[in-house]
């Protein structure tokens, strides 16, 4: 009996030696546990206050945008307007082309007919000048016969000659 007993108090004392190295064993895990839920939170923080400065960018970098949007459709606007006007000129130089060699031909025409004209004017403004001559020659003629039979004693006769004597 004493051998039972002495086996009975040496399973006992195994099994308290067990239960005190599986509490200390647990209480380590525990404490690692504890340990790592520290630091994850201590993570978990860093990055939700990263996840935070990212979401101040963000929009921060929305309120910047919403101009540069802006601006990107107007410029777009503008660039379709200035296409349909490219494409408004191309028509009307298009139809401008079209249209060059006929206004051509009537310029030239018409410089031809402004030529000749000019060249009658001038023939027409000699020939007048030619008749005015002559008709100065005839009127002078004319007062220097009257002359030899005016009376130069006269005032009148002497002004009338005076004025047609030759110079």
């Amino acid at each position: 009996m004493m051998r039972t007993l002495s086996l009975l108090v040496l399973l006992c004392v195994a099994a308290l030696v067990t239960l005190a190295f599986q509490s200390i064993r647990q209480e380590l895990s525990i404490q690692t546990r504890r340990e790592h839920m520290l630091y994850a939170a201590n993570q978990v923080r860093r990055l939700e206050d990263a996840i935070v400065q990212a979401k101040l960018k963000i929009q921060e970098i929305n309120s910047v945008l919403g101009p540069v949007n802006a601006k990107k459709v107007e410029l777009a606007k503008k660039k379709k307007e200035m296409i349909t006007g490219a494409a408004l000129v191309l028509t009307k130089i298009e139809e401008c082309v079209a249209v060059k060699p006929e206004v051509e031909v009537n310029m030239h025409t018409a410089h031809e007919n402004l030529e000749k004209f000019k060249a009658k004017r001038a023939e027409e403004k000699a020939e007048a000048e030619e008749k005015i001559q002559e008709l100065k020659k005839r009127i002078l003629d004319r007062d220097s016969q009257l002359c030899e039979f005016v009376d130069m004693k006269q005032e009148e006769g002497r002004k009338l000659c005076a004025a047609a004597a030759p110079k």
